[in-house]
């Protein structure tokens, strides 16, 4: 695996890791909003509707005594057409009154009520959202507990449809960066490759052996790099000068001409 694979290679992973983050970034984004607003949304409808009984509760009258509950609720309905449920309930969690949307069972009303430990309280669980708020009297003690239960599968689905959107174009990003690698891939085999054939043809002129290819000096790109090369080139002509033969003879006359001397000192 050549330096400029690596470096590609390496510049994808962060460029998609990058990505990837963003998209996941975004996608959780969306979704802390769209619930927020979900939220919002029931937290409007308990609070008007808590408001309607906690007055007639300012008067002395208990819940069970409230003649206009079913309309208060009926009315409270139609404030959001993702409401499944209304329902007030006593303080040991049964039903006082309750009420659907028209044409829709009244089987969904009959999820079990499990008080929260804090006054108003709201749970998303897949298609299913469940909010709830504790009703108190003039006193402080508690009266009962308002509960919504709302079909949010509408919101679901858009959720899921962003994140599909999301995903699409986060791969489309990647498959764009691609041609820019390609491009820079090129490049830089282009400019790595003028490197190692000097370093090549230097081996050769330790070898004593002429040049093998000339480099490809159209694939250099700077000032700097054509120093570099120039300097790799004097250093190969003064390597050219002195072949290994042309070392190898002058070692041999060299040690001739000392045992020549030995001999005419020892005569």
């Amino acid at each position: 695996m050549n330096l400029a694979f690596k470096i590609g290679l390496a510049l994808f992973l962060v460029l998609g890791s990058a990505i990837a983050m963003t998209t996941v970034l975004n996608f959780l984004r969306f979704d802390q909003t769209l619930h927020h607003l979900l939220a919002q949304r029931l937290t409007v409808v308990l609070s008007e509707t808590q408001r309607d009984i906690v007055s007639g509760l300012d008067l002395g009258l208990r819940i069970e005594n409230m003649e206009n509950l079913d309309a208060m609720l009926g009315r409270r309905l139609g404030m959001s057409s993702d409401i499944q449920a209304i329902q007030v309930l006593d303080c040991n969690g049964s039903v006082i009154e309750s009420r659907t949307p028209p044409g829709l069972s009244a089987s969904v009303a009959t999820i079990p009520f499990t008080p929260a430990p804090e006054d108003q309280w709201q749970s998303f669980d897949g298609n299913r959202a469940i909010a709830g708020t504790l009703l108190r009297d003039s006193v402080g003690q508690c009266a009962g507990y308002i509960r919504l239960i709302a079909d949010i599968s509408e919101a679901t689905a858009k959720l899921s449809h962003a994140s599909t959107k999301m995903w699409q174009a986060a791969l489309f990003g990647m498959g764009a960066i691609i041609p820019v690698l390609i491009v820079l891939f090129i490049l830089m085999r282009r400019r790595h490759r003028v490197f190692v054939e000097l370093n090549e043809d230097f081996e050769r002129a330790l070898d004593g052996q002429p040049p093998r290819v000339p480099a490809h000096d159209g694939d250099v790109l700077t000032a700097g790099e054509m120093s570099m090369i120039s300097l790799y080139r004097d250093m190969r002509d003064q390597l050219s000068k002195t072949s290994p033969n042309e070392t190898s003879a002058s070692d041999a006359d060299s040690s001739f001409v000392d045992d020549q001397d030995h001999k005419g000192k020892n005569a």
